[in-house]
């Protein structure tokens, strides 16, 4: 390969990995609609400091970490401790 084709492989792959990323957050926020969350931005598992999260992020990692998951388990949003006015 090349140094330009290289550089220009390394560019493209920069250039998507945010894209992917924003991708991710809004199928996560598109399924916890699905799923009958009250979700209306990405503050429902972040704070405002992106990628900082909230206790219901901190809950959904710490099971995405306890069950060796992949992605997180948005459906696993539905057992958030703390009744309706919390989910």
């Amino acid at each position: 390969m090349s140094v330009v084709t290289r550089s220009t492989v390394v560019a493209v792959v920069v250039a998507l990995a945010p894209v992917c990323g924003v991708w991710a957050f809004s199928q996560m926020l598109a399924d916890a609609k699905k799923a009958g969350m009250p979700a209306r931005n990405c503050q429902y598992c972040h704070t405002t400091a992106m990628p900082a999260l909230n206790d219901r992020g901190k809950f959904l990692l710490a099971d995405k970490q306890a069950r060796n998951l992949k992605i997180v388990d948005i459906d696993k949003l539905k057992d958030f401790p703390g009744g309706q006015e919390q989910q």
